[in-house]
């Protein structure tokens, strides 16, 4: 058997060596040379930080690579993306080309959005291309009125801290330690025995309590049965009349201080005291007189009467 020299087994090394370099260069570009792919292209306005080899999925299942990145034109700013994706995947029509984030970190992602048809897109075809909201973008854009509310809630507390620095001045600073220190020297000028003893009775008040609560429930009711017949009695009708009572009572007594009727009259008018106060005088002189001549009013005859005169 013929020897295989050193050169032929050199080259054939180096010959394995640069088919595996080159295959690994395309690969970590995206291309798989022993995988048949089905190119299509997209157009975008923007692409949102899209590079080669970021992933085409499906559903979250890759199923092909972004090929390559380039301008449209020179003039329209538009982004021509090509797309890698395995023959096995048949494209309906309107399937729509999105570019989205990949991680919430970082990395961006085609996710393939499965047309309707009718029909299926063939290689070299253009598909329609959207750049998606990204996560970050719809969490800034929820919590703007949230972001405003914190942003006043933030310019408020500066302004109450603000405030408390300027009310809390050397001044206020040193009122606050003495205060400090006054409690803390009434806390130690209480004696000990003192508050022990506080605590004794109050314990003792609550031994109390305790033992006498069915005295206490039995008082309660007692009170409920009071208020109960006293709701009962119709107290409010009692003090109705009452009041309707003091009222007459009020409007007699202004009448009299009036002068209204004959008690008024006796109380209020002095014409009345002074006839009466007269005839009390003729009265008087009346019985003085009758007193003094008897016989002038009293006379007794068995033979009829005389008239003695007056004198």
């Amino acid at each position: 058997m013929k020897k295989i020299s050193n050169e032929v087994k050199v080259g054939a090394v180096t010959l394995i060596t640069i088919l595996a370099f080159i295959w690994l260069y395309h690969f970590l570009k995206g291309k798989d040379l022993f995988t048949s792919t089905n190119h299509y292209w997209v157009v975008y306005d923007k692409v949102g930080g899209l590079t080669e080899t970021n992933p085409v999925e499906v559903n979250g299942y890759r199923v092909g690579v972004v090929q390559s990145l380039r301008f449209l034109d020179a003039t329209s700013g538009k982004l021509l993306v090509e797309l890698s994706v395995d023959k096995d995947f048949k494209l309906p029509a309107n399937t729509r080309a999105e570019i989205t984030t990949a991680t919430l970190i970082a990395g961006m992602k085609i996710q393939l959005v499965w047309g309707d048809g009718p029909g299926f897109y063939s290689n070299g075809d253009t598909l329609k291309g959207e750049l998606a909201q990204s996560i970050i973008s719809k969490a800034e854009t929820m919590f703007a009125p949230v972001k405003d509310k914190v942003d006043h809630l933030i310019s408020v507390l500066d302004s109450v801290i603000s405030s408390l620095n300027d009310i809390m001045d050397e001044q206020f600073r040193a009122n606050l330690k003495s205060t400090v220190s006054s409690l803390k020297n009434t806390a130690k000028g209480i004696d000990e025995a003192d508050l022990r003893a506080t605590l004794k009775n109050i314990n003792e008040f609550t031994r109390m309590l305790s033992e006498n609560s069915g005295k206490i429930a039995g008082t309660l009711s007692n009170l409920e049965s009071v208020s109960d017949t006293i709701k009962a009695s119709d107290i409010y009708g009692s003090i109705a009349g009452l009041k309707n009572t003091l009222e007459k009572t009020s409007s007699l007594l202004e009448g009299l201080n009036e002068g209204k009727g004959t008690a008024g009259q006796l109380l209020a008018s002095d014409s009345l005291y002074t006839n009466l106060n007269a005839s009390v005088k003729d009265l008087d002189l009346l019985l003085q007189d009758l007193k003094a001549n008897p016989k002038r009013y009293v006379h007794f005859s068995i033979f009829g009467k005389k008239n003695v005169p007056a004198k």
